[in-house]
């Protein structure tokens, strides 16, 4: 039996063909190919380099604001700040020196992850650290600009706003805020609690229909709750 050629052995076997005829391929086009691959390996290295880099940035940010909160959370025990045996919690002198540090420490955070969770976070907590030192105005504007996110940031900043507000005073501007506030689905700020406020706020203000209007909704929205007995309740001291 005569032996095949190299050629007749592949028209038996057509994968064996298959393999044969890319081999010849790559061997034409070796250096085309080569380049190809190099240009690709280039790119995935760019876009795994990239990951890489925001992936590490992310856990910068999260450090820093874990940081930033232990001090804002931060024990002050008057004119000898010795912490608590055993413990590593920063202590402080006085609240105004907690609360100064804290703001430096949220706003650096805010400033260079200003786009990440982890700065709007920080965002907010600078915002309620101004509040904290009596910088009103500041606080406002800080929180203000956190608002217009539409995001469970957003909610958080306005939530704080409406207690800036109502705390200075200024009950119709917490109104205002509180009514964008009641359209939100976010989940970190309840409706029922956010319609609950406004209603008080409208009563604080001798809006008895308003008030009224928004008990009626928290009666129909929320059945067989809590919130809706304290409404009930409200109802009718409002109906006297």
């Amino acid at each position: 039996m005569s032996h095949l050629t190299r050629h007749e052995i592949l028209k038996e076997d057509k994968f064996l063909l298959t393999v044969d005829s890319a081999r010849d391929f790559f061997l034409a086009r070796r250096k085309e190919i080569l380049m190809v691959l190099g240009a690709a390996g280039v790119v995935f290295l760019a876009v795994f380099g990239a990951r890489y880099y925001f992936a590490q940035q992310d856990e910068t940010a999260k450090d820093q604001l874990s940081a930033a909160l232990r001090i804002y959370h931060g024990t002050v025990l008057g004119s000898a700040p010795t912490g608590p045996a055993g413990t590593s919690d920063p202590v402080f002198a006085t609240a105004t020196e907690k609360f100064e540090k804290a703001l430096a420490e949220f706003q650096k955070v805010a400033t260079q992850h200003a786009s990440r969770p982890s700065g709007k976070i920080a965002k907010y907590y600078a915002g309620l650290s101004l509040r904290d030192l009596n910088k009103t105005n500041e606080a406002v504007a800080t929180l203000e600009a956190l608002s217009k996110d539409s995001s469970d940031y957003g909610a958080l900043a306005q939530r704080a706003l409406v207690s800036i507000y109502e705390g200075s005073g200024n009950l119709a501007k917490a109104t205002e805020v509180c009514q964008q506030l009641s359209q939100s689905k976010s989940a970190v700020v309840p409706r029922s609690e956010t319609l609950m406020q406004l209603a008080q706020l409208h009563e604080r203000q001798n809006k008895k229909a308003e008030a009224t209007k928004v008990y009626q909704q928290l009666v129909k929205d929320f059945p067989g709750t809590s919130t809706m007995t304290e409404a009930e309740q409200k109802l009718k001291q409002l109906s006297q």
